[in-house]
């Protein structure tokens, strides 16, 4: 496939040291030598079915360990992880005297989702080679991949089948503004027949073209003509220009040094086949440069080469022009935000001017990970894995967008495809944020019919809804806005609520159930406790008091009476002076906390109005509804621990409204 080729003839610092090592190993026979020869010259499928043929007749044990390591390193070469996996750990088994085979086993168990495992062995790589700082990096991508996996993005994506083969499909490019015309690369028979790259093992690319009819359907993909698919590999295509111009990268397959790939320029007239090409002049002939993207004004041409003033393996680069009819110079590494000491590939700039890339440096989730890159306020890159599941633990590259919409295509070459490499479909959709609930009475528990909810919203919201016969309500929010919404209905005080969808990145549904009382009715503020013959608040007593701050700012032309209530313990006296303090101590409060005094007064009950049970207290089934908790009632109670719970139940403040035409000052909140 092109995105292989290309990487093996630039090569990684990694392979190019395995070669040196043991392309000066003279012990070896001369069909192992003929079969380094294919190797060193990157035939890896070649060169396989050399080694394995030879690994069955050599009786030098020495020798068989190195052409065992040769076979795992042909499958890794060949993207074949599996195969990979299973060969180095056989090397291992043997006591091979090399490093990287523990590296390199790390690598393929990473690729096939075996993170824990990967982790492991990567750190015994560490042990023989500490500051390999890429090995680092792959071992904190094992921890990272399983938690992208366990909480993945919203991104859907789908193996698009009707476009995919057998083979290697990907690199895809859309061809016509309407997004309905598609390029792509592939190794299935094409153009010029069914040659094998002897490096790949796979048919040599060319670019195909399909288009989506009427009824939603691809057509069966075709070549393009031959002023674009040649003999050699071809592919990676970038339409630009109105789709009349065309940017491809072609390599020709030489052995050794003269493998190379350039970026070529395709035009034609509107409607009309493509006509010519030519060269792009990026580098000398001896530089492989390839994966071409355009800015949209035309200006920047991104592409990915090894060359001098580069950071590792393949970087990607950048050449501007003044117009569209100047040549392009200005050659420009994008800097180590963007490059690392392994490949950065398959550059493509939106027309925002973010950057989408795939990496095998960066931290990622194993073989090559999409990447998206923004320039901060310093005009620099800052980078950020697209996560599962764009990415997998296997090679995820090319992405590409409809426009400014949050969907398009990337390739993959992940499990549960239909060929080497597939094209996958992604989209992120819409975020929903509802806010539903339903509207009960306070006593009663039952739902309130009719009750209105105002809902006001920073973006300019402002309406009522109303609820329906099972007081239920539902509304669709907006994203980045902040909400305050009102439970109102005639005979009861006004509910409050807050919600904000600012901060979401993620589809929500916002659920309250929302309890109106009566003003007829007196309302308990549940847990204002106190210590035992005092009177004042402990902490947990003032924050469960906000709640009726709230009421009280929600409700602005109430005034109402704090009513304290004690247990039937002790004399009737005491209880009445304990429980005035007490509810004196809540008007304090209050009024401290910026609620007008006018709207409060105190009043001590001590023991004279024992506790009735209504429909949300019989729920707990200690008592029934309409038990009147007196201290007769106690009394006759079965257990202690029931006369206990009747007399905390005793224990309560309560509220009820006084006046409902209260006038607050201008300056009240």
């Amino acid at each position: 496939m092109l995105r292989l080729i290309f990487k093996i003839i630039i090569f990684t610092y990694l392979s190019l040291f395995c070669n040196l090592i043991f392309s000066q190993d003279d012990i070896y026979s001369k069909f192992t030598k003929r079969a380094d020869i294919s190797y060193t010259s990157n035939e890896y499928f070649k060169a396989l079915n050399m080694y394995k043929d030879l690994y069955k007749e050599s009786q030098n044990k020495e020798e068989k360990n190195y052409i065992s390591f040769r076979i795992a390193e042909c499958y890794r070469n060949m993207n074949q992880t599996q195969k990979a996996e299973s060969q180095y750990l056989k090397v291992i088994t043997k006591n091979y005297q090399n490093p990287l085979i523990y590296y390199y086993y790390a690598d393929m168990l990473q690729r096939n989702e075996k993170y824990a495992e990967a982790a492991v062995q990567y750190e015994e790589y560490l042990k023989r080679v500490p500051n390999d700082e890429k090995a680092k990096v792959s071992k904190v991508s094992c921890s990272l991949s399983a938690r992208w996996i366990e909480s993945p993005t919203r991104y859907v994506i789908e193996n698009r089948k009707e476009l995919n083969s057998k083979e290697s499909d990907f690199a895809p490019a859309y061809a016509s503004s309407d997004y309905l015309n598609i390029y792509f690369t592939s190794t299935r028979p094409g153009f010029h027949g069914e040659k094998i790259n002897p490096v790949t093992g796979q048919i040599y690319s060319d670019i195909f073209e399909t288009s989506l009819d009427k009824k939603g359907d691809w057509s069966k993909p075709v070549p393009l003509n031959d002023t674009i698919n040649s003999p050699n590999d071809d592919g990676t295509p970038f339409l630009a220009e109105n789709y009349n111009s065309m940017y491809f990268t072609r390599c020709k397959v030489v052995r050794g040094i003269k493998l190379g790939c350039q970026i070529y320029k395709a035009t034609r007239d509107a409607g009309e086949d493509w006509q010519k090409y030519e060269i792009v002049q990026i580098a000398n002939d001896s530089i492989s440069v390839g994966y071409p993207s355009l800015s949209k004004d035309g200006l920047t041409l991104y592409f990915v080469a090894k060359m001098q003033g580069g950071f590792g393996g393949n970087d990607i680069w950048v050449m501007t022009r003044k117009s569209r009819t100047k040549a392009f110079g200005n050659l420009e590494n994008l800097g180590i935000e963007i490059n690392t000491l392994g490949d950065e590939m398959f550059p493509f700039i939106r027309e925002n001017g973010i950057l989408y890339f795939c990496s095998n440096g960066h931290p990622g989730m194993g073989g090559l990970d999409i990447f998206k890159a923004t320039k901060n306020e310093e005009n620099e890159w800052e980078v950020e894995n697209m996560r599962y599941p764009i990415n997998s633990s296997q090679d995820d590259f090319n992405i590409i967008f409809k426009g400014n919409n949050e969907e398009g295509l990337f390739s993959s070459s992940r499990k549960g495809g239909k060929g080497k490499d597939d094209i996958y479909s992604f989209i992120l959709p819409s975020m929903e944020f509802v806010l539903q609930g339903v509207i009960k009475d306070e006593n009663s528990d039952k739902p309130i019919k009719g009750a209105r909810i105002r809902i006001v919203g920073s973006d300019g919201t402002d309406l009522d809804i109303t609820t329906l016969d099972d007081g239920s309500f539902r509304y669709k929010l907006n994203p980045h806005t902040n909400y305050i919404y009102l439970a109102k209905k005639e005979g009861y005080l006004n509910g409050k609520g807050r919600i904000t969808t600012a901060e979401l990145a993620d589809s929500k549904t916002f659920s309250d159930e929302i309890r109106l009382s009566s003003i007829k009715n007196p309302v308990e503020v549940e847990n204002v406790l106190y210590d035992f013959g005092k009177w004042e608040l402990r902490p947990e007593a003032k924050k469960e008091l906000n709640g009726l701050i709230d009421i009280l700012k929600a409700n602005p032309n109430i005034t109402i009476e704090l009513g304290s209530n004690t247990d039937m313990v002790g004399d009737s006296t005491s209880n009445f002076l304990l429980s005035q303090k007490r509810a004196q101590s809540v008007v304090d409060y209050l009024v401290e906390k910026g609620i007008t005094k006018d709207r409060l007064s105190a009043k001590g009950y001590g023991k004279s109005l024992p506790k009735v049970i209504n429909g949300r207290n019989a729920k707990a089934e200690l008592f029934k509804e309409g038990d009147v908790l007196s201290e007769e009632f106690i009394n006759k109670l079965a257990t202690p621990e029931l006369k206990e719970k009747a007399n905390q139940m005793n224990r309560r403040t309560e509220f009820k409204v006084l006046t409902t035409n209260y006038i607050p000052d201008v300056d009240e909140e």
